[in-house]
């Protein structure tokens, strides 16, 4: 009885490719004899001397497996990347969050190989990612740059490189009038606040303690303006191209 145990076992084992399907980008599909279906790069099938006609070895089965696994994070990673520029770590986050349960796999280590394809590729750049981010918080709501500059970090753009990104767009004078543009919209519901509160506003919204002096000071000087009838106090929309 141990011994036809052993055989049935043994025939158990044994997995075939059933059918081979090529597809237009560049993957292969293949159907094997138990059930599973692969999908991955045809190169990797071919590199494997597309052992169709002969039983899959447990290391052809493993790397079947793995660059199935590969090409499902690759799918998902550029479908990410269609929608909008994500950083390095957003990706890692988002692969992981989708894969690491269900993954057969070291999703961590096909993760960063997938990373460098899409950063060789130019799919994906933090550099990139950061001066598009920046852009977008400047031109939605008047941020100041330490606020942006936190927001860059917690997306695992190193402090140097989103530094550098800032001062692309603008110097002191750039983020003084987006803190005086912030104080407009700040007190565009007539609700008369002090000082203060302004103050501690601008600081929570990033902006230094240097620029929140100057901006109440200019502020003032607009509402006097405004007052007498010689300035009406529209917030000018600022770009890279118009600082």
């Amino acid at each position: 009885m141990e011994l036809r145990f052993l055989k049935l076992s043994d025939s158990q084992n044994i997995v075939n490719v059933e059918s081979v399907h090529y597809s237009n980008d560049g993957t292969v599909t293949l159907k094997l004899s138990d059930k599973r279906e692969l999908k991955l790069a045809a190169e990797v099938w071919s590199g494997l001397e597309q052992p169709r006609d002969n039983p899959l070895t447990d290391s052809q089965q493993e790397i079947l497996e793995r660059e199935a696994c590969y090409t499902m994070i690759q799918n998902k990673m550029l479908s990410f990347l269609a929608v909008r520029e994500h950083s390095a770590q957003e990706l890692r986050r988002k692969i992981k969050q989708r894969f690491f349960k269900i993954a057969t796999c070291d999703v961590s280590a096909l993760v960063e190989r997938c990373l460098q394809e899409m950063q060789e590729r130019d799919f994906q750049s933090d550099e990139r990612f950061a001066r598009r981010f920046t852009e977008s918080k400047l031109s939605n709501k008047p941020y100041g740059p330490f606020k942006i500059l936190q927001d860059l970090q917690r997306r695992g753009i190193f402090r140097e490189q989103a530094q550098a990104v800032l001062n692309e767009f603008g110097n002191q004078g750039f983020w003084l009038k987006k803190a005086v543009d912030c104080l407009v919209l700040l007190q565009k519901n007539k609700k008369i606040q002090t000082p203060e509160a302004l103050s501690q506003k601008l600081y929570q919204r990033g902006f230094s303690r240097e620029t929140i002096e100057h901006a109440l000071k200019e502020y003032q000087i607009i509402e006097a303006q405004s007052d007498a009838g010689e300035f009406d106090p529209v917030p000018e929309v600022l770009t890279t191209e118009n600082p």
